[in-house]
């Protein structure tokens, strides 16, 4: 079914509560309260950001000329802000400001897409409407600011919920397109592509799900091709880069590694490379070695409960949303990194949840800031505090996730009435959802 006109971006702006300002206006008040110092300490990534922007600005292919440790496409919210100030040479203190403007606008193109989703019947409730919506991604916005502020991942977390949305919208190429746009700028979304075909699966629309398949390889490989003529393989570097870091010691892992020897008595030995603190050791080495397992265990839990939803007929659109989400809950668990730009990722899904659910997720992100920046030099040292912040933050983690797994196992139950997906019209009411949101 193709979405008719007037559907969109423009239904979804009008009659939105102003409300949905006020998450941008969180990000710059976090940013004016951030002392400069810390531009060159703990949110030293925007300087990495500005010196990616000069270099590829003076004419320099990525991968070729300078390093790059993204995929290509992280390249947009790091030059945007660079070109739009054309008068003198920026300082990183300048930069920083026209990187938190953009991350502002992000976040206000992120509000309008929600809002689209709400309306889509994205959400558990029935009740539910933009305005709650609203409120509770200011609250998550607070938690999250000086990584949504200092870091990238709103971008391609944007990109997620477009392609979520233009998926609940049944439009299999403008999703294909977003969701191989944003697997171009950090590799996670790529977990999501499955949870995105659900609209196309029951009733099967094959026509529909090719166009999708094909607009996700051909957004990749198109997007990829201007790389690749100059700088051949090594284009490919940023996978290298990822398949060779260590356990993050902010990850589940990580984590579990510095409570052991705070548990036992002793220091954990620590590497610095790849921009980031790695745990090491024994323990390291045995979770690294687990993980590849764990994965292929979490995501066959998750595709089997998906084809249980699927084989019950049309799936609701809160229960797409909610296996879309889940997909990357199970990247974070299974990950070896977990830095604090990663929470980025669950922010705009905890503002489409309800109840114990959202404060669950709020607290998760809300814990952020104490290990980040607030206590991060004290949990290099090892010391206590830190390490049981990490560790109960990634324990919340886990229950979230397991919850979130557990209502959609139970919404695959069987159920005396078949639902149906929201059509693509704003005025169609919602539909009611076995799904968690």
């Amino acid at each position: 079914m193709t979405a008719p006109r007037g559907s969109g971006i423009a239904d979804a702006v009008r009659g939105l509560p102003w409300r949905l300002l006020l998450p941008s206006v969180v990000i710059l008040v976090a940013a004016a309260l951030t002392p400069a110092s810390e531009l060159h300490s703990n949110q030293g990534d925007v300087g990495l950001y500005l010196e990616k922007a000069r270099a590829l600005a003076s004419g320099l292919v990525p991968y070729r000329d300078f390093p790059f440790e993204y995929p290509p496409l992280a390249l947009v919210p790091m030059v945007v802000p660079y070109l739009v100030w054309p008068f003198s040479r920026l300082a990183v203190e300048g930069y920083a400001w026209l990187f938190v403007a953009w991350e502002a606008a992000l976040m206000l193109v992120l509000a309008v897409v929600l809002a689209r989703i709400v309306r889509l019947g994205g959400t558990s409730d029935e009740a539910d409407d933009v305005s709650s919506m609203a409120d509770r991604l200011v609250v998550l916005s607070i938690g999250a600011a000086l990584a949504i502020a200092f870091r990238f991942d709103l971008y391609p977390a944007l990109l997620v919920m477009v392609a979520l949305w233009l998926s609940l919208e049944r439009r299999p190429v403008a999703a294909g397109v977003a969701v191989g746009f944003g697997v171009l700028a950090k590799l996670y979304p790529l977990a999501i592509v499955p949870a995105l075909a659900i609209p196309w699966l029951v009733p099967l629309d094959a026509g529909r799900l090719v166009r999708y398949g094909v607009a996700v390889v051909g957004s990749i490989v198109l997007v990829l091709l201007p790389f690749v003529a100059p700088a051949g393989t090594d284009t490919f570097g940023f996978l290298t880069y990822q398949a060779e870091r260590g356990l993050q010691v902010e990850s589940i892992g990580g984590g579990l590694a510095v409570l052991l020897g705070l548990i036992n008595g002793h220091t954990v030995d620590m590497s610095f490379g790849f921009s980031a603190v790695q745990v090491a050791g024994p323990f390291a080495d045995a979770w690294l070695a687990v993980l590849p397992a764990l994965t292929v265990v979490g995501f066959g839990v998750l595709g089997w409960i998906g084809w249980r939803h699927v084989r019950r007929g049309p799936v609701p659109a809160a229960t797409a949303v909610t296996l879309t989400f889940a997909s990357v809950l199970v990247v974070l668990a299974t990950s070896k990194v977990f830095s604090i730009q990663y929470v980025v990722w669950m922010v705009p899904f905890a503002a489409l949840l309800r109840g114990g659910k959202f404060w669950l997720a709020a607290a998760i992100i809300a814990l952020t800031m104490p290990i980040h920046p607030l206590l991060y030099a004290e949990l290099v040292k090892q010391q206590a505090l830190p390490i049981l912040i990490l560790n109960l933050r990634n324990g919340l983690f886990l229950a979230l996730t397991a919850w979130v797994l557990r209502d959609l196992a139970l919404g695959a139950q069987p159920a005396a009435v078949d639902l149906v997906v929201a059509p693509p019209s704003s005025a169609a009411p919602r539909p009611t959802s076995t799904g968690s949101g």
